[in-house]
């Protein structure tokens, strides 16, 4: 058998001393709750933590605003003049951009053709001349005493070939009959031929002496203007000695250059329209000419010739010119910027406005035009109103109104 345990009471516990302002402690105080209670107070602190950085986040980026339903959607959507515009045909044009230096197409340099003194100069630079007119004279003192020598030479020889001829008709005579010998003969055919080729040489050589003769008198090789003088009267000229330069302006062109990737666009024909310095807003209208086949050393430039019609002489060589060349154009064409072509699955459109709604317009592009600033299009009509602002979120089947003029 076990002994019966024994239960014992409490020990007495001393008498807490009461601190003033203080509620005395309850006889009977409730348990101390669980630690769990504490975990889930914490939890619930980053909880509400959380939804507030949320909140703030949301405060920051707000979320779009829906689409608009019931009457606020038919709010019509305000444009202004500068983002409609009413198409309308037009001519477009597409142009290339040169600039170069005026020259005239055709001018002669004046060379001496004698050796002599010079005698007389009867032109000044920048005097209008005509084909043959004279520019300077020789003096022909000692060139008609040349011609004459050789006219002498050249009556000397002749004799002298009548006489050869006369022996060989003799030898020939007597060389039937056995009187003269075979070399005999063949010595007069010899003294022949030599007299006739005598003859032949002093006749050309009075040719240059008379040619010289005419060429003392310099004359004018085209018509224009005297450019350049470098003699003057009393100088003694060598052959080949640079005396005029004779240009004409009635025909100028413009040695201009060209980007080489702009080249493939130009064609001989072509019409162009230059401006030169010194003459304002005036423009002169010329034609491409030539094209040089090989761009500039060093450069990635292409010379073109344009040429110009310069009958009032206003252009003179050395200005400087710049323009375009036409190189396209089209007539009655319709075109709008490229903001206004839009594209979706069914292909490229417009939004044009009709009865104060916007209504799909489907487009076919054709070009490009002004640098790509244009599209010409088709499938508008004359006076049809397009969207041309940059307005993405615009769609068809709004309505809409116009502010400004």
């Amino acid at each position: 058998m076990t002994a019966p345990q024994r239960t014992f009471p409490p020990a007495p516990q001393p008498p807490q001393q009461l601190q003033p302002g203080r509620p005395a402690p309850q006889e009977d105080a409730p348990p101390r709750k669980p630690r769990r209670f504490g975990r889930l107070l914490a939890l619930l602190l980053v909880l509400l933590m959380a939804g507030g950085g949320i909140a703030l986040w949301r405060a920051r980026n707000p979320a779009p605003s829906p689409i608009p339903v019931g009457p606020v959607a038919d709010r019509p959507v305000e444009l202004t003049a500068l983002e409609v515009t009413a198409v309308a045909p037009r001519a477009l044009t597409e142009t290339v951009r040169l600039s170069g230096s005026v020259s005239p197409m055709e001018q002669s340099a004046v060379k001496a053709e004698v050796a002599a003194r010079l005698a007389e100069v009867s032109v000044r630079e920048g005097q209008a001349v005509r084909r043959g007119d004279v520019l300077a004279r020789f003096d022909t003192v000692e060139l008609t005493a040349r011609l004459n020598e050789k006219q002498a030479n050249l009556e000397g020889a002749r004799a002298q070939l009548v006489l050869a001829e006369k022996t060989l008709t003799k030898n020939r005579t007597l060389n039937r009959s056995n009187i003269v010998s075979d070399t005999s003969l063949d010595q007069a055919e010899s003294s022949f031929g030599f007299q006739r080729a005598q003859v032949d040489a002093l006749a050309a050589q009075v040719e240059l002496a008379r040619k010289a003769l005419r060429d003392a008198v310099v004359l004018s090789p085209i018509d224009g203007m005297v450019a350049t003088r470098s003699v003057n009267p009393g100088e003694n000229l060598a052959v080949n000695a640079a005396m005029f330069t004779v240009v004409d302006l009635s025909r100028v062109e413009v040695e201009a250059t060209v980007p080489a990737e702009q080249v493939a666009r130009l064609a001989v024909g072509q019409t162009a329209s230059l401006r030169v310095e010194g003459f304002g807003e005036r423009e002169f209208a010329g034609s491409v000419a030539r094209i040089n086949p090989m761009a500039r050393a060093g450069s990635r430039a292409i010379p073109v010739y344009v040429t110009i019609d310069n009958r009032d002489g206003a252009l003179r060589g050395g200005m400087f010119a710049s323009g375009e060349v036409l190189v396209a154009q089209a007539a009655g064409a319709i075109a709008v910027p490229p903001v206004a072509v839009r594209h979706d699955e069914q292909g490229d459109f417009v939004l044009a406005i009709a009865d104060g709604h916007t209504v799909r317009r489907p487009v076919t592009r054709v070009a490009l035009w002004a640098r790509g600033d244009l599209v010409q299009v088709e499938g508008l009509a004359p006076g049809d109103r397009v969207v041309t602002g940059n307005l993405p979120g615009l769609t068809a089947g709004r309505s809409v109104s116009m502010t400004g003029t």
